[in-house]
């Protein structure tokens, strides 16, 4: 579990970041076409995607980390009672 942490980040960090750049980026360019209302939708859909997305990224590894402590306290534990 703790080997994937370099991979979470990279595929959810840039994905995510993908996902919300490339629509904002979208409406600078292509101003024109993104007047139509069924755009702006799709435009913000993808957005709130990449956005729950880099918070799902966030939110893995707060847990892999909380995990790590556990298992280190966990070890703590068990060291100290068996050399009671």
């Amino acid at each position: 579990m703790f080997k994937d942490r370099a991979a979470i980040w990279i595929l959810e960090y840039s994905i995510g970041g993908m996902l919300v750049l490339a629509p904002l980026l979208g409406l600078g360019f292509w101003q024109e076409s993104y007047k139509d209302a069924f755009l702006w939708a799709i435009g913000l859909f993808v957005v709130c995607l990449g956005m729950i997305l880099i918070s799902c990224a966030s939110s893995m590894r707060q847990r892999i980390l909380l995990a790590r402590r556990i298992d280190t306290l966990a070890e703590q534990i068990a060291d100290g009672s068996t050399s009671s």
